[in-house]
C-alpha cells in the first residue's frame, strides 16, 4: 500500500531490452534506482547488467553479499538474508 515505490521486473536478459529499460528510467528520472536480486552480488544478473547497460553504474545493488555459493545451506540464515534484502530495498 505504498505509493512511493515502483517495482519493475526485468523478465528478459538476452537480448537485453535496453530501449524499454531506458524508457522506464526516463519515466522515473528523479528516482533512486535499485537492482534487487536474491543471488549474491557476484552471481545472477547484476554482473551481466553492469557489462551490458551503461546506466546500471548508477543503480544501487541490493543483493546478498558476494559468495562462493548461491545458497547459505541453512534455512535460518537464508531467511534472515532474505529479510535483510527486502528491508534494504524497501525498508
Amino acid at each position: 500500500k505504498r505509493d512511493d515505490v515502483a517495482i519493475v521486473r526485468v523478465e528478459q536478459l538476452y537480448p537485453l531490452p535496453e530501449k524499454q529499460i531506458k524508457q522506464i528510467l526516463n519515466k522515473y528520472k528523479n528516482a533512486k534506482v535499485c537492482w534487487v536480486q536474491e543471488e549474491p552480488r557476484n552471481m545472477g544478473a547484476w554482473q551481466y547488467l553492469l557489462v551490458n547497460l551503461a546506466e546500471a553504474a548508477g543503480f544501487t545493488p541490493v543483493t546478498r553479499k558476494a559468495s562462493a555459493s548461491p545458497a547459505t545451506g541453512f534455512k535460518k540464515v537464508h531467511d534472515q538474508q532474505q529479510h535483510d534484502i527486502v528491508d534494504a530495498a524497501f525498508g
